[in-house]
């Protein structure tokens, strides 16, 4: 019997741990990853009218290539469809500029040309290291392409499409319309087909839906996910409801949603505050969802050098932990405020999906 259990033991030592998978990993990622510096004179205009959101929007970012050089692997962009194109060529943003002399290098000519566009407030907010989706993908994939062993890329796409209230502002169009729908699809498709993308398709297999697969059959490998990408879809209720219809755990469709945890589509969450939902983001985490959720917002971190919540975010578990101040970032209120993961590094093994943690290559 002593024979049989130390053959048995032998057996656990030697035997190999189980395969890292995509979800096992946590990122460092960015926020408004698309975000260009605010023209002065418009920010003045901001600081006059509305301080506290020109206070909260006067942060910005490297071009996307570059964040992906410096190790971040979760970009958020924002889009805002414009079908016929030209609905947000004439910013009032630009025209102040214009009137103080600024030059600002708004690309009019692409904003006049139909498909989705990429800023994050119109007339206001208005520039963008890569105005279109299209333009924005194209660079994310070339990257891709030129590091093709790198960590998967997550890529959150978040729609703000209801009108803002503010006199003056453009309204966006409304997205919950199959049309569009379909259309945003189909340019996430133009630049990233095939296996460049890792879809819910990919995720499901033979389970009967989305949320059984990644709670019994888990996620893809890391080796199988490496050099991909795969996108998660911000949009409020009626947004996800018109983009799952007719597409039961969002079969055919390239992005996965964000839907309640009972729903069969539910794979990932978004979760604003780690301070608030630790233990909810936890939860998922070790059920099999992927998480992403924020470090810092509005620039409040980032003034008080408080990093509470950045390590609230690092030990919920979540895969990728956003913030405006990953290493090299621009910093316009000189505040040296530098958010990474432990040992300054920008990727590890879970600390919830795996305690022991792993050694992980970019």
């Amino acid at each position: 019997m002593r024979m049989i259990a130390l053959a048995a033991a032998l057996t656990l030592i030697g035997a190999a741990a189980p395969p890292v998978a995509m979800n096992d990993v946590q990122v460092v990622g960015s926020h408004n990853s698309f975000k260009a510096r605010i023209p002065a004179a418009v920010m003045a205009r901001l600081r006059a009218i509305e301080p506290k959101l020109a206070d909260g929007l006067d942060y910005y970012h490297l071009p996307l290539s570059q964040q992906l050089d410096a190790g971040v692997r979760q970009v958020e962009l924002d889009i805002f469809a414009d079908p016929a194109g030209g609905r947000y060529a004439d910013p009032k943003g630009e025209q102040w500029a214009r009137e103080a002399g600024e030059a600002t290098g708004f690309d009019r000519a692409a904003m006049l040309r139909p498909g989705y566009k990429s800023f994050h407030i119109p007339d206001l907010d208005y520039l963008s290291t890569c105005v279109t989706l299209v333009r924005c993908l194209t660079e994310i994939d070339r990257w891709s392409r030129a590091h093709p062993d790198h960590l998967p890329i997550m890529i959150t796409i978040n729609a703000a499409d209801t009108p803002s209230h503010r006199p003056g502002i453009t309204d966006p169009l409304p997205l919950d319309n199959k049309q569009l729908l379909d259309a945003l699809d189909a340019e996430i498709r133009s630049v990233l087909p095939g296996k460049r993308l890792i879809t819910p398709d990919d995720v499901r297999g033979k389970a009967a839906t989305l949320r059984d697969a990644v709670r019994a059959k888990g996620w893809p490998s890391l080796a199988a996910a490496r050099g991909r990408i795969y996108i998660l879809f911000d949009v409020r209720d009626a947004v996800s409801d018109a983009y799952r219809a007719g597409h039961p755990s969002l079969a055919g469709r390239a992005m996965f949603g964000w839907y309640p945890d009972d729903q069969p589509e539910s794979a990932v969450q978004i979760v604003q505050d780690p301070l608030v939902d630790g233990a909810k983001i936890r939860r998922w985490v070790t059920e099999g969802l992927i998480v992403r959720t924020r470090a810092d917002a509005n620039t409040v971190e980032a003034r008080t050098h408080d990093l509470s919540k950045a390590k609230a975010a690092m030990a919920s578990g979540a895969q990728a932990v956003s913030t405006d101040y990953y290493p090299g970032a621009p910093d316009p209120l000189q505040q040296r405020f530098v958010v990474t993961l432990p040992d300054a590094a920008m990727a590890r093994c879970s600390p919830v999906r795996v305690a022991g943690g792993c050694g992980l290559r970019p």
